[in-house]
């Protein structure tokens, strides 16, 4: 990601040795797919793989955001679910409010945070970003509050269709 603001946006998360360690163990789900210690990181790595393939195929594609998304897709996931003695169960949280709003409000802080530090994030492209993450589920009846709207909306989706859906099969 060469993009300084996307950049500066995913340093945030990944310098937090707290926050690393957290998603490096999540798992992706409780059932259905990746519902295992580590899964979280394991189908955000193939979703990014998946869209930065996809996006060498289309010109049009702002690559940085959509990896970006791709990336940070998921992260409420981190707080949606918790271990309660070896098994995979939600937190209040994860009843209460579900990993897309917990991530959009995650992403959200951080962007506010870094902007009271003095790092300027553009307005556009907080708001392409946060779509992302709020659309990403792509169908309400999937727990999208917004349906994909942009090109990288729709291939996040999709991407994160296709990776879930392999996982669950094998």
């Amino acid at each position: 990601v060469k993009n300084s603001s996307l950049k500066s946006l995913l340093q945030y998360f990944f310098n937090d040795s707290e926050w690393l360690a957290r998603f490096t163990e999540a798992p992706g789900g409780k059932l259905w797919h990746h519902a295992y210690i580590g899964g979280l990181m394991e189908h955000t790595a193939a979703v990014a793989e998946i869209c930065d393939s996809v996006a060498r195929l289309y010109p049009a594609v702002d690559r940085d955001l959509l990896i970006t998304g791709a990336i940070l897709h998921d992260i409420g996931k981190i707080d949606e679910y918790r271990l309660d003695q070896g098994f995979i169960d939600y937190s209040d949280e994860g009843r209460l409010w579900g990993h897309v709003s917990i991530g959009y409000q995650q992403v959200k802080a951080a962007i506010e945070k870094m902007e009271n530090n003095r790092k300027e994030f553009p307005e556009e492209l907080k708001k392409l970003l946060l779509h992302l993450i709020l659309s990403h589920q792509g169908k309400h009846e999937q727990g999208a509050p917004v349906l994909p709207m942009t090109l990288e909306a729709m291939i996040l989706y999709y991407a994160d269709e296709l990776d879930s859906k392999a996982n669950a099969l094998l």
